[in-house]
């Protein structure tokens, strides 16, 4: 009886693939279209809260004196700080929807040109008329209700 030789054992299975090598330095455009979005969501967030900064400043009376009331003085605080809140919730709101939108237009690779088009579209049609219904808000109640 003649034994088989042992020869080279063969191999079963395929190795795995490996990734191509990144070139360092290299930025994809997806991830550029990730950080521009997060910067222009910052940057629309600065903006749109010293836009409100300048409609939320009292005006200075000139010829009025200055009241001693406690109570008025509260109040005047109350709806100053309420204001605040008010608009920094908002803008930030604001500002972290059109962020996202430029996220996700940019980073889905499965979405028609058609439907990335239109998340941009809400993006700049929402930060627009965000900023005049706010102006439009905030320059008729400091028409309407006069607070020093």
């Amino acid at each position: 009886m003649v034994e088989p030789s042992v020869g080279p054992l063969e191999l079963q299975y395929q190795p795995p693939m490996m990734p191509p090598a990144r070139r360092g330095g290299v930025i994809s455009p997806n991830s550029l279209v990730l950080v521009v979005g997060l910067f222009i969501g910052l940057l629309i967030f600065a903006g749109t809260l010293s836009f409100h900064a300048t409609l939320l400043i009292p005006v200075p009376c000139t010829g009025c004196t200055p009241t001693t009331d406690p109570a008025l003085i509260a109040y005047r605080d109350t709806i100053r700080v309420l204001a605040w809140v008010s608009v920094v919730t908002m803008d930030l709101a604001v500002s972290f929807s059109v962020a996202m939108a430029w996220i996700v237009g940019g980073s889905r690779g499965e979405l028609s040109e058609g439907t990335r088009r239109g998340i941009f579209l809400f993006a700049t049609v929402f930060l627009v008329v965000w900023l005049v219904f706010s102006w439009l808000q905030y320059a008729i109640f400091r028409g309407i209700i006069s607070i020093p």
